[in-house]
């Protein structure tokens, strides 16, 4: 009989020891996985590394936010490629981490652009860009008056591979009174199974901020 009384308090402490190295190792995996959590936010409660299109969001409102109230430090750099293009191309950061490149340029004098790309951990996580090429309207009735055709992108991009891609085109015209109102366009969701000229020409500005020479920019 003691020997059995002996054997089920033994049985009990093995018991309270396991429950205790499994209660333990639950607390340290739960902390581990704060940790994680905590690791991909800033001082600021802004998303390091977004990794879906809610937390993309949230970056880019943070970035066009801190540059609107001029927080963030910038250089930029004109160049002209032998007068076929010319445009600038301007680095914002913030405590020496890239935030934002803005490369707006002109291309033998009919097509003009502006490429935003929004920068999180030395990666690329959104990218617009609004095309413009321009024209005379045909006709003598519309002599003098131009239109231009404007295409503008969207790319919601998480570790280089795009999310969501977005498109929306319209026409304006010098001499119309109801031109469309490019906010008022709906998206249109396009099929962008790769970006990589998108990202080859990313690649290309972060060099060319580092190159000595800025005469040119080649895309």
């Amino acid at each position: 009989m003691k020997k059995l009384i002996y054997l089920l308090v033994c049985l009990f402490f093995i018991s309270c020891q396991q429950q205790k190295t499994s209660s333990n190792k639950a607390s340290l995996k739960e902390r581990t996985s704060d940790s994680k959590s905590a690791s991909s936010i800033n001082s600021d409660n802004v998303i390091i590394n977004p990794s879906s299109i809610s937390e993309i969001k949230q970056a880019y409102a943070f970035t066009v936010d801190k540059l609107q109230n001029k927080l963030l430090d910038s250089v930029s750099f004109k160049y002209n490629c032998y007068n076929e293009r010319s445009g600038t191309i301007t680095y914002f950061s913030e405590k020496g981490k890239l935030s934002l490149i803005k490369h707006s340029y002109n291309e033998h004098d009919h097509h003009s652009a502006t490429e935003q790309y929004f920068i999180s951990n030395d990666a690329v996580f959104f990218a617009y860009l609004n095309k413009v090429s321009w024209s005379f309207e045909a006709g003598q009735a519309a002599e003098g008056a131009t239109k231009d055709s404007i295409t503008e992108e969207r790319f919601y991009i998480v570790k280089e591979k795009p999310v969501l891609c977005l498109e929306k085109k319209y026409t304006t015209r010098s001499h119309a009174s109801n031109n469309p109102q490019p906010e008022a366009i709906q998206n249109r969701q396009t099929d962008c199974k790769t970006i990589q000229p998108l990202l080859n020409d990313f690649d290309k500005l972060l060099t060319f901020k580092h190159n000595p020479d800025h005469e040119c920019f080649e895309k």
